[in-house]
């Protein structure tokens, strides 16, 4: 069976932005979309839900209806792709990340509501999945998706504290191929590299960098063109700069050493907070089954 492309929704504008996403992507690679929202409302009996629901509508009822809205939303946006939405019980860090297990891509929104909805399902979960789950995460941030007909570009950032194995290569040429678009691999120089030896001598390394992570070969057989750009200046600015026409900006992350945990350093944190496209965290063995 297929993965699904798997979205974690919670009724937000951002959640319903990821969900627009989601529904997009799971067309574009002729994917069955997996819709969850985690709930756990029932520890919150006690509490005034005026602020997030509307008045005269309890707390079961709300959730339900927040799955079923984004349901309705996706096969009205996507009618061709095959749509499961589900209401899952647990921590929406836990619940997503077992999500994740099965899934093509796992998607979430930046950001969430605030008040009661904030305890179930909202933007700061993103570090938690982003550090325990192993498929690979797309945040979407506040900007409204591009329609993939579009063709935009995929950026693959390489070098300061993100990897560009295979997985992440893989991933990242995939996308470019079905959105037949380019692929861009972006490295920013740091200031060692820059003043080792000479400036010239930095970009003549820096381009064989690229080179090696991404084969001319390796994109020809994926039908992809490669452009690589070397360019000064801290990592996060060059990646947001080049995201601005780009479909999606793709980084690798690293695993901390003896630990299952993910390592986001200060490049994703940057790069999720500020970029104008979304971004994909990589890490796991790719592609899936």
């Amino acid at each position: 069976m297929d993965k699904p492309v798997t979205v974690g929704v919670d009724g937000s504008p951002s959640s319903m932005k990821a969900l627009d996403w989601a529904a997009d992507e799971a067309a574009l690679h002729s994917r069955p979309l997996r819709i969850v929202h985690a709930s756990v409302w029932e520890r919150f009996e006690g509490a005034t839900p005026a602020e997030d629901f509307p008045e005269g509508l309890t707390e079961a009822a709300a959730l339900e209806e927040i799955i079923t809205a984004a349901e309705t939303r996706a096969r009205g946006r996507r009618p061709e792709v095959r749509v499961r939405a589900e209401l899952l019980p647990g921590e929406p860090v836990d619940v997503l990340v077992h999500a994740g297990e099965d899934a093509f891509a796992l998607v979430i929104g930046h950001r969430g509501h605030q008040g009661l909805l904030r305890h179930l399902s909202t933007g700061s979960v993103v570090s938690g999945v982003a550090e325990r789950a192993w498929c690979p995460i797309v945040v979407v941030g506040d900007c409204a998706p591009r329609p993939p007909s579009e063709a935009r570009h995929v950026i693959l950032g390489v070098g300061e504290g993100t990897d560009a194995g295979a997985a992440q290569v893989s991933f990242a040429l995939h996308e470019a191929q079905a959105r037949g678009g380019d692929l861009v691999v972006v490295h920013s120089l740091s200031r060692q590299e820059t003043h080792q030896g000479s400036p010239d001598l930095g970009s003549r390394a820096a381009d064989a960098l690229l080179s090696t992570a991404v084969p001319d070969r390796t994109a020809a057989e994926c039908g992809v063109t490669v452009r690589r750009q070397v360019v000064d200046g801290p990592a996060h600015r060059a990646l947001t700069r080049a995201a601005h026409v780009a479909d999606l900006l793709v980084l690798g992350v690293r695993h901390r050493h003896g630990m299952v945990r993910r390592e986001l350093g200060p490049t994703h944190h940057a790069a999720l907070r500020h970029s104008p496209c979304p971004v994909a965290l990589v890490s796991t063995p790719w592609p899936p089954p």
